[in-house]
């Protein structure tokens, strides 16, 4: 199983409250309703082992395009930026806006795509 889809299934959640502990393990296992870290995989681990750095990509993308409010959101103004020549979006946070590179935005979108589909327009 891909962490894409199971970020689909489960929701990004899942992911993100594990990934707020403090570890240096490689890999994430999902077995039987947990969540466990390793630098080594088994066989015993089957199909739900993800790599941490791909997990926490993810789950930092799903959470920008949320901010955003919607995926077309994010691209509009990511082509509109791009237009107009800028490097950088403003995205609303919690305080104001917040300011936060094309590249990541793009990249934000491709993985959220990759996870809830889209980019056939």
């Amino acid at each position: 199983m891909k962490p894409e889809q199971f970020i689909r299934e489960f929701g990004p959640n899942t992911f993100r409250i594990s990934m707020s502990f403090v570890n240096t393990a490689k890999y994430l296992v999902v077995h039987e309703g947990e969540i466990d870290f390793t630098d080594e995989i088994k066989p015993h681990h089957g199909d739900r082992v993800f790599e941490r750095d791909v997990v926490k990509r993810l789950v930092e993308s799903v959470e920008l395009i949320n901010l955003f409010g919607s995926i077309k959101i994010a691209k509009d103004k990511v082509k509109m930026a791009d237009f107009n020549g800028f490097l950088l979006v403003s995205v609303p946070i919690e305080n104001g806006l917040a300011d936060v590179y094309i590249h990541k935005v793009e990249q934000a979108i491709r993985d959220h795509e990759s996870i809830y589909g889209g980019g056939d327009e």
